[in-house]
């Protein structure tokens, strides 16, 4: 048993605020793009097709260093790949704030999506190193607050901001935020001793790229990823384009299914914990939450592709994004359970998956909404997809029951 697990504290609740801190920035990044399209679309003279683009290169950027950063996480530690990824992260959104051409926009978008793939897979390492099995879900939903938070706080803060000092001004002010969490990192996080966090240095990863359990939680994060971007890319867009709606307005009532997603988050947590502390088995504890909240949420985008007046599409949304991020914590934690030192390189796995959910789906609803007009077929793709990862888990996620969980 990993001992660091036993009695860190300090570092458990350093990582929740470090971590919950650093994904509100980074996810405060997506409300300004999101609440951005029309002006970013009229400052470049680009189209819907040509807005997804930007969404998919800042995703191919991530893409192309899950994997690698989980895999130098598991070697190296999580301080010094944090360190690194959050730097580029800064310096792109800063350089975002200062370009007047589309092609170094799309170019420091991938920056931007390098810098943010290093973020999950060292939260799970950083929960791995730390904390124990038993609570790894609640701290995990803690430090996820930062998602949905970012849209509940910065829907009404970005309606008015963008319109005050600019998508520009918005994206230079998120960089220097972004910097002073760097800078809290370099004094506050510390990696656990050596001999606790490498018991298997040199475990390969190729094995888990054939590993059912993992390869079916993968594609299921990957639908998990479907509903999350077309809640951070394409809320405003929707009311907009659909029901002619103002962006002040706008901003008020998009923040109802970020409220729900963070208390269905915690209370999902917080029963898996006790379930997996009880029980040992990450399937009952883990995967049939997931399985149960991601069909909820594939049936409330049904609906949505019927809805004729802007209160119920809210009321949809509201339902099927709330569930679909409830069970996210136990996706990091079915990792932390099955893969201890390779949890790195697992959850890189993962993450690019969600990562390919962000590269393919800003572009197929922009291609979609460009060619029939509305968002109809794009509810539908979405909860086929979503659907599909919860057969998916059903069928293949059968992680081995482990002895009761560490208290």
């Amino acid at each position: 048993m990993n001992l660091t697990r036993q009695n860190s504290p300090r570092m458990m609740w350093t990582i929740i605020v470090l971590v919950l801190l650093l994904c509100l920035v980074n996810y405060l990044d997506r409300v300004v793009i999101s609440f951005a399209i029309e002006p970013i679309r009229n400052d470049f003279g680009i189209d819907n097709a040509g807005f997804g683009l930007a969404m998919t290169l800042f995703a191919a950027g991530a893409i192309a260093i899950n994997l690698i950063s989980g895999i130098l996480l598991d070697r190296f530690g999580v301080r010094i790949v944090w360190l690194i990824g959050l730097g580029i992260w800064t310096a792109a959104m800063f350089m975002l704030g200062m370009v007047e051409y589309w092609w170094l926009f799309l170019v420091f978008r991938v920056m931007l999506g390098i810098g943010e793939g290093v973020n999950f897979p060292a939260m799970n390492r950083a929960i791995c190193d730390w904390v124990p099995p038993g609570h790894a879900s609640k701290v995990t939903a803690a430090c996820l607050i930062g998602v949905p938070g970012a849209f509940l706080l910065g829907g009404p803060l970005f309606g008015w901001m963008i319109d005050d000092i600019g998508w520009r001004g918005t994206f230079k002010l998120l960089s220097g935020c972004s910097l002073v969490l760097l800078i809290a990192i370099v004094f506050l996080y510390r990696n656990p001793p050596v001999p606790a966090r490498h018991e298997r240095p040199n475990a390969s990863w190729l094995p888990l790229l054939k590993d059912p359990t993992l390869l079916a939680t993968s594609w299921s994060f990957f639908a998990f990823g479907a509903i999350l971007y077309f809640g951070l890319t394409w809320i405003p867009g929707y009311f907009e384009q659909t029901y002619d709606l103002k962006l002040t307005s706008i901003g008020w009532f998009t923040t109802l299914p970020w409220g729900l997603a963070i208390i269905l988050m915690q209370l999902v947590a917080w029963r898996s914990d006790a379930m997996h502390r009880r029980t040992g088995n990450s399937r009952t504890s883990r995967v049939y939450l997931i399985i149960v909240f991601q069909l909820l949420a594939a049936g409330c985008f049904v609906p949505l592709a019927f809805v004729d007046t802007s209160t119920w599409a809210i009321v949809w949304l509201t339902a099927g994004i709330g569930c679909s991020m409830a069970p996210n914590a136990p996706y990091y934690s079915i990792l932390t359970d099955l893969y201890g030192e390779r949890t790195g390189a697992a959850t890189g796995v993962m993450i690019t998956f969600f990562s390919a959910s962000g590269l393919l789906l800003p572009v197929v609803i922009g291609l979609l909404t460009d060619s029939s007009g509305s968002f109809d077929s794009t509810f539908m793709l979405i909860a086929a997809i979503v659907a599909s990862g919860a057969l998916g888990m059903f069928i293949f996620a059968r992680p081995k029951m482990t002895a009761a969980s560490d208290q």
